[in-house]
């Protein structure tokens, strides 16, 4: 499998600005004003790289909660809602937590064994986090369980910080810590002070083989050791 990690970057954006910046091989932080070009960065930086790499699903891209498109506009469920349903229970073509958990059933032994050890590492460190709001996950079959003091909850029901949380463990997690490239943008909108401080140490456990370029408008991002992984957009951007 061809090895996946970008050894430098040059976007032109809006035919106006190039930015180019020599990226860490492990973890990007971006930051700049608002309209400084970070989203549209993110989103022309996965069109060059699924251009090149023959597994497109070894790119994958979080757009900000705010910038979610509801899959089917036919539901009253929100976008974010509907996200994280996909990729909790899609079993037609994946990914999905419960599609990852099928592939092991024909599996070596081995296999089964890093699957289960996996996905009960994800559960570990999601209920750790869910513990603040008195919640715990839990998978039974083919059923994602959310319990909160002794009662079953909807997954609907969670809140929009919680959602957006478990959808961005969810997506680093079903790259399988793969060599990968993930491009996320501002994933602090929604999420609690301390959800943030903790994001980007949770990521690298989930897939310690990827690369991360995270867009983010928030110190509490980077304030657990990642401060020497910052690109501000004023120093890589230059006008053509």
């Amino acid at each position: 499998m061809e090895q996946l990690s970008l050894s430098d970057v040059n976007i032109c954006l809006w035919d106006k600005y190039n930015v180019s910046f020599t990226p860490h091989p492990d973890v990007n932080i971006i930051v700049g004003i608002n309209g400084s070009g970070k989203t549209t960065l993110l989103t022309e930086m996965e069109k060059a790289v699924k251009d090149v790499v023959i597994d497109a699903d070894r790119c994958i891209y979080i757009p900000s909660v705010d910038n979610l498109i509801a899959k089917d506009g036919r539901k009253k469920s929100t976008a974010l809602s509907q996200y994280l349903d996909s990729y909790i229970y899609d079993m037609k073509s994946g990914p999905s937590l419960m599609y990852y958990r099928m592939s092991m059933l024909d599996a070596s032994v081995s296999v089964q064994n890093r699957v289960k050890e996996r996905v009960n590492k994800l559960l570990k460190i999601v209920n750790s986090l869910f513990k603040e709001t008195g919640k715990k996950i839990e998978i039974d079959g083919n059923k994602f369980i959310i319990y909160s003091d002794g009662d079953i909850l909807p997954l609907y029901s969670l809140s929009s910080g919680e959602k957006q949380l478990l959808l961005i463990l969810l997506m680093v997690f079903l790259t399988d810590e793969k060599d990968s490239v993930i491009l996320i943008d501002e994933p602090e909108n929604s999420l609690d002070i301390s959800w943030q401080y903790k994001l980007i140490n949770l990521l690298v456990d989930l897939n310690p083989n990827a690369q991360f370029f995270i867009t983010t408008h928030s110190p509490s991002i980077f304030g657990d050791g990642w401060g020497d992984r910052i690109i501000y957009m004023e120093d890589a951007r230059r006008k053509i």
